[in-house]
């Protein structure tokens, strides 16, 4: 994670596909898909990544 958050920092969009809860919290959106449909489109809270 500190590489992806370092590329983050410089400004690089990271797009990064997961099932691990405890992974998608470091990131700033989250998007749950469904059968292939957004379900939800969520802005995580907290201090800039």
């Amino acid at each position: 994670m500190a590489l992806i958050d370092q590329l983050h920092q410089q400004g690089q969009t990271i797009i990064m596909v997961t099932h691990e809860p405890d992974i998608a919290a470091h990131c700033e959106r989250v998007i749950h898909l469904e059968d292939g449909k957004i379900e939800s489109d969520e802005r995580q809270q907290g201090e800039a990544r």
